[in-house]
């Protein structure tokens, strides 16, 4: 506020920096917008924060349900704290002179509907939740409390889910789990399962094993789909617009396994002795 009303004030800036200034300075003095830009202050982080989980490419299940319930938590925590944000804003907040202002019972009851449309929005878009429960039957942090309390209450919705899954084998199976210190120790679905792989231990958790190739597999959300369609922009251009399908897949997977491709060994080189060795190529490009 004081470097806007500095530009507006001073006189030595052009006419319309200061009239912007001076709109600036006047918004920001209004009580009603101050009350409002506290409110979503306080909000839009926790919305950054569960955008940016949500858009991880290794999001495991079990982390999106906690960010979920985090989430709803914290701006529930924000809707209950409504009375104190209006009596700070009441008492340092700036009244505009021009117009009149909002009553704070007004301000209580509008913050209030937004935080609960925000927890309506949240639960409807995550209303399907039989996968984020399921999978905390391979939470690791909870097996050596499954070993006292098993959790049944899971299970059931897991089995009414994947009706491919054996209920009683599996139930055997992940008792057995959980009273394994070794199994503590992974962290995730994806590093349970390598777990298996790596020793062998397929056919002895099978029906465990099938159930962490649905659970590793499940996209949790639509983010990877979006990285798809925005990497299909940036390839194919106006300029590009008549390329091959089989060309258009193959640059797609270059482009999104960046990463990958980037720490294979010699990538470069061994596409140039690839390409240098094709059949009926106009010119030669390997030279003895």
């Amino acid at each position: 506020m004081r470097c806007f009303q500095t530009y507006r004030d001073s006189g030595d800036f052009d006419p319309v920096a200061v009239r912007e200034a001076g709109a600036f300075a006047m918004l920001l003095e209004n009580q009603d917008f101050n009350f409002f830009l506290r409110l979503f202050h306080n909000i839009m982080p926790h919305v950054d924060i569960l955008y940016a989980k949500l858009q991880k490419k290794d999001i495991d299940s079990v982390h999106i349900r906690g960010s979920i319930q985090q989430f709803q938590q914290d701006i529930q925590k924000i809707r209950n704290s409504l009375h104190s944000l209006v009596d700070q804003c009441s008492e340092g907040g700036f009244q505009q002179k021009r117009r009149r202002s909002l009553s704070p019972e007004v301000h209580e009851q509008i913050a209030a509907e937004v935080c609960d449309t925000i927890l309506t929005h949240t639960l409807e878009r995550f209303s399907f939740t039989d996968h984020l429960v399921s999978a905390t039957l391979l939470q690791a942090d909870r097996f050596e409390q499954y070993t006292v309390a098993f959790p049944e209450d899971a299970l059931s919705r897991t089995l009414k889910a994947y009706s491919v899954l054996d209920g009683s084998k599996l139930k055997t199976e992940l008792s057995l789990i959980y009273s394994k210190d070794e199994f503590r120790a992974c962290c995730g679905a994806l590093d349970l399962l390598q777990l298996f792989m790596e020793n062998n231990l397929e056919e002895v958790f099978s029906e465990t094993v099938t159930f962490l190739k649905i659970l590793v597999t499940m996209p949790m959300t639509t983010a990877e789909a979006e990285r798809c369609f925005s990497t299909l922009k940036r390839i194919k251009t106006f300029l590009r617009n008549s390329m091959t399908q089989e060309r258009l897949n193959a640059l797609a997977m270059l482009s999104i396994e960046k990463r990958l491709v980037t720490e294979m060994t010699d990538f470069n080189q061994k596409v140039i002795e690839k390409f240098a060795s094709q059949k009926e190529r106009r010119a030669k490009f390997i030279f003895k």
